[in-house]
């Protein structure tokens, strides 16, 4: 072959490699908007036009880098059609496979592929279709057969067609349009990390292999910004006045169970070990059953108060406070005729009041409590001053089901660090009688409610629509628990314990010993899926499948 025909060759493939590429980017493009249509919508102008900018940079870039990376060497050192065709329909093929792969498992977990997420997706898959593997294993291969057969005749149709598809001068507009989208894209993602500009910024994990530019290192290396500043506003967004509340988050469409036994909680603000003794005596007398978990409560009582009543993070606390709302369950209880109390012990503190959450919302004295064995919804609060007032509780609840916990564990405040997250640091008492609770590995105060009203109601889509927390009778394994100890989020897994801090720090412990796990991070879809779940009463949150 001569020189000059070798080099005619080369320059074809390489326009018919750029054909070839134009196409896979009008499949990609087509795929990609599946993600959007996934995700929520934008919130302002620009952030939709982002959104679209984005959209056609970043699936455009995607199959070019896989040209340039995969093919374009190729035509240069083998320049022979048939063989470039076969290998390009091949390397399209096995693309297209893994961006479908992906965009399943982002429609249906929210993240994307990975180690972790192949695991899960290849268990979920074996659960679902139990005894049927080679069936998965035929319908892949023959899904990707013919993507393949298409992926060929896409091939050979541009070769083939090439001085006809060059005559229509698509090519250069269609790459301008390709490359200024690109750098548009990464241009806007730079100003809007900047500027903490949450239409733009909170769209970073919608598509794949995407890394936008960020402005945090960037212009703080070109001293544009100041890092403590860009940090001291990147917390204002948690502060109450920038939480859009939607709670409950569903309608809550509840029915009344036939179980009409009146229920009482029975809340200590905290217990010292003494306490806890005459406790575990006076339980043993009455009898209430200790349940077989280990109860995790909040280093502080206000914030215990608040994860109790509402089975929310206690994040939500300041917006609850400003917007001034009571617990979702309320309402359906009233509907049923279920009649709401709210008892307060002698001592209990004046700081621990419920009207910082509703105005209208007041405790009433022990006193004055009347109870009835049907139909009634009670929650005492006991001061651990009051510990003597166990018997005459015991008695009035004689005939309710009745929850016995704590709000906060003993001296849980004097802690310093994040010693103080030690399971053992943060376990409180959980007794209960006539709930007959299963084992439980670990359990924590937004589970309580769930788990008393789990006899009186049942709501659609269960608990999620009005609580973090879930039934502690449904049993099973509760791995991991995700708490929030405000400015904290403290994830308890089996074998570790991750704290993050609202800076985005995070440190690994063990479970077990507590010992720091230097270098250790935890799984990223593990992280995703926490604060997907914290967050769901945000306005912006997307929907989960439950």
């Amino acid at each position: 072959m001569g020189k000059h025909q070798r080099r005619d060759k080369i320059a074809r493939l390489i326009s018919w490699g750029h054909w070839f590429t134009f196409i896979n980017i009008i499949l990609c493009l087509a795929l990609g908007s599946l993600y959007i249509e996934a995700t929520p919508s934008a919130e302002s102008a620009l952030g939709t036009l982002y959104t679209i900018v984005s959209w056609i940079g970043h699936f455009a870039f995607l199959p070019f880098v896989f040209f340039i990376v995969l093919i374009f060497p190729l035509c240069l050192v083998l320049p022979y059609s048939r063989i470039l065709r076969g290998w390009s329909a091949l390397i399209g093929s096995l693309g297209i496979i893994a961006l479908a792969a992906d965009l399943l498992f982002f429609r249906q977990y929210g993240y994307h592929l990975n180690a972790y997420s192949l695991a899960q997706m290849a268990k979920d898959a074996e659960t679902v279709f139990t005894g049927a593997s080679f069936l998965i294993i035929l319908a892949v291969l023959l899904g990707f057969l013919v993507l393949l057969g298409f992926e060929l005749l896409i091939a050979n149709y541009t070769w083939k067609h090439l001085q006809e598809l060059q005559k229509r001068r698509l090519g250069a507009p269609a790459v301008s349009i390709f490359v200024l989208c690109f750098f548009a894209s990464h241009l806007t993602h730079v100003w809007a990390d900047a500027e903490l500009y949450e239409p733009i910024t909170q769209q970073d994990d919608m598509f794949p292999l995407s890394y936008p530019t960020t402005a945090k290192t960037l212009m703080a290396k070109h001293g544009v910004i100041d890092v403590e500043s860009y940090q001291a506003q990147q917390q204002m967004l948690m502060a109450a006045d920038n939480i859009k509340l939607r709670y409950p988050q569903n309608e809550m469409l509840c029915t009344k169970l036939n179980d009409d036994t009146s229920i009482t909680l029975i809340v200590f603000d905290r217990l010292n070990a003494e306490n806890q003794e005459k406790l575990a005596y006076v339980a043993d007398q009455v009898p209430l059953s200790p349940v077989n978990t280990q109860m995790l409560g909040h280093p502080s009582r206000e914030g215990g108060l608040f994860q109790l009543l509402y089975g929310l993070p206690d994040f939500y606390l300041d917006t609850i406070e400003t917007q001034q709302v009571t617990p979702a369950y309320i309402k359906p209880l009233d509907d049923f005729g279920v009649q709401s109390h709210w008892i307060e012990t002698e001592n209990w503190s004046n700081n621990l009041q419920l009207d910082q959450f509703n105005q209208q919302w007041q405790l009433t004295a022990l006193d004055d409590f009347i109870p009835r064995p049907r139909n009634q919804f009670n929650v005492i609060f006991i001061s651990q001053d009051d510990v003597e007032s166990m018997y005459k509780l015991f008695a009035l609840t004689a005939n309710h089901k009745v929850i016995v916990t704590s709000l906060a564990p003993a001296d849980s405040e004097s802690l310093l660090g994040q010693q103080q997250f030690m399971p053992k640091n943060m376990s409180v008492p959980l007794y209960e009688r006539g709930f007959n609770l299963p084992k439980q590995p670990i359990a924590g105060l937004m589970d309580v409610v769930p788990t008393a009203l789990g006899d009186m109601m049942s709501c659609a889509g269960g608990t999620k629509s009005f609580s973090n927390g879930e039934n502690l009778s449904k049993g099973g394994e509760r791995w991991p628990l995700v708490e929030t100890y405000s400015p904290y989020i403290v994830i308890y897994d089996a074998a570790e314990i991750t704290i993050l801090d609202n800076t985005g720090q995070f440190s690994v412990y063990d479970n077990q010993t507590f010992d720091l796990k230097k270098g250790a991070e935890p799984p990223v879809p593990v992280l995703i899926d926490a604060l997907k779940d914290l967050k769901r009463f945000s306005r912006d949150s997307s929907n989960t499948n439950d």
